[in-house]
């Protein structure tokens, strides 16, 4: 299984462009190889941010909601709670601080026990044991 991070799911549910070839091309990959398509709910959170605040809230929730319905959803757990707590305090110890949001996300996939994360941001995850990061 591989987790989706917002900015993959922002470039699948664009109408068209460079950014949504790519990152169908990326999905086709992943499924063709096995993985199946994952997401967390703290993504989805963060994708609903957008839909409010969009000018069109009603098309990009459609468009929002027709990306997640061919994915598995994840939760985040009491496990996920313990990773992103040891997470976090790795990162403390390395003086390398990253937003909450990104840990809680990692933990989440990590904790899962589907530790492989496509993002347009890599280096937002970079340094968190546990977690395979590709850039897409």
């Amino acid at each position: 299984m591989a987790c989706l991070d917002t900015t993959f799911l922002i470039d699948l549910a664009r109408p068209d462009g460079e950014r949504r070839l790519r990152a169908v091309s990326r999905l086709r990959e992943l499924i063709a190889r096995g993985e199946s398509p994952a997401t967390t709910r703290l993504n989805v959170a963060e994708l609903f941010v957008g839909v409010f605040r969009s000018l069109d809230p009603s098309r990009e929730r459609r468009a929002v909601e027709g990306v997640l319905a061919g994915l598995v959803i994840l939760e985040f757990t009491g496990e996920a709670a313990i990773v992103f707590g040891r997470m976090t305090a790795h990162l403390q110890k390395l003086g390398r601080p990253a937003g909450d949001m990104d840990v809680l996300i990692a933990a989440t996939a990590v904790a899962s026990g589907h530790p492989l994360l496509l993002t347009r941001n890599p280096s937002h995850f970079e340094s968190l044991p546990g977690l395979t990061v590709e850039a897409h």
